[in-house]
């Protein structure tokens, strides 16, 4: 079995049947609003990502970004709103106190205090994490992705991945191998996919009837653990792992291809 790992994650998408001609509208309509070029790689990979049904419960916006910029002008209003009987209340909430400081001056003043964000996505089941492209890094075809947990300061943004194909990447592993919600498995069973999961004693078995060398799985990303996605285009299946040290717990391979 000839595993080809030299694939995007929008090409994966495309594979398993999801291409949207709307995303060009969508996109047109981002770079319009808040007057920007998004990267080659974000295009590419909303042409199939947008909207799309696969990615509903994923750690990616599908149908809408916005800006730190923003978030933080909504901050100010809704503070306004709740300390403008008792401003002084607000006087321990470093969120209020950072987002009045800004208050005082021009919007175009902004950047000299704190860089501003594309937000592309969010941790979907808690919602208190938010991912984004520095806007100063839009320019470049494939930036890195930065991450912001609640609980720090606005401009306490963190490397995540150090390209965007990366972080797609990441997001479409953890979705095709169900680390969180079962809606991969759900969506592609009934598209007509032959979707399978293995875990722990499984794995060996599995891989010798289908013949995947385990020792070729190539880690591409690293979070909860080293993910990766390969393609034989020879049978038209798609190998998704999560791949731990020594192929131990919580090794896990999914595999997909068409009934």
């Amino acid at each position: 079995m000839s595993l080809n790992y030299n694939i995007t994650a929008g090409q994966v998408l495309r594979i398993l049947g999801y291409d949207n001609p709307e995303s060009r509208k969508f996109l047109d309509g981002i770079e319009e609003e808040y007057n920007i070029k998004l990267p080659a790689v974000l295009c590419d990979f909303y042409k199939a990502a947008y909207n799309c049904p696969l990615l509903s419960t994923a750690d990616i916006w599908t149908e809408e970004f916005c800006t730190l910029y923003e978030v933080i002008e909504e901050q100010i209003e809704e503070f306004e709103e709740e300390y403008k009987d008792n401003p002084e209340e607000g006087a321990d909430d470093e969120y209020y106190m950072f987002s009045q400081s800004l208050a005082k001056i021009p919007r175009n003043e902004w950047q000299g205090h704190a860089a501003n964000y594309l937000e592309i996505g969010g941790d979907y089941g808690a919602g208190v994490i938010n991912y984004g492209i520095c806007t100063d890094d839009l320019d470049k075809e494939d930036p890195p992705v930065y991450y912001l947990s609640e609980g720090y300061e606005m401009t306490e943004w963190k490397l995540l991945c150090n390209t965007l194909s990366e972080y797609f990447m990441l997001v479409l592993c953890d979705t095709l191998l169900c680390r969180q919600y079962r809606t991969a498995w759900k969506t592609l069973n009934e598209n007509g996919w032959d979707y399978n999961i293995y875990e722990s004693d499984e794995i060996e078995e599995m891989a010798e009837e289908m013949g995947i060398d385990l020792s070729t799985l190539k880690p591409q990303v690293l979070s909860w653990g080293k993910v990766t996605c390969g393609y034989d285009e020879e049978r038209k299946m798609i190998v998704v792992a999560c791949v731990d040290d020594n192929y131990k717990s919580p090794f896990v391979v999914g595999t997909i291809s068409k009934k």
